[in-house]
């Protein structure tokens, strides 16, 4: 292994090992989500959970 190589590596071990830190900074990498799309992610999940109360009705309704 060259010289720089291993110095290349040690470092990226070390910021490895400092990334775990308690005290490490943290980077938020989402974005912020647009109304549009919480309008079509609700609409998604409600139509979902309706087919599949079709396909098998949870105990609950069935046998109230």
């Amino acid at each position: 292994m060259t010289p720089i190589a291993l110095l290349i590596s040690l470092e990226a071990i070390r910021a490895e090992m400092h990334s775990a830190m308690p005290n490490a900074p943290v980077v938020d990498d989402r974005r912020g989500e647009s109304a549009a799309m919480n309008k079509v992610r609700g609409f998604a999940a409600r139509t979902l959970r309706w087919a599949a109360d079709r396909v098998e009705p949870t105990p609950a309704l069935t046998y109230g």
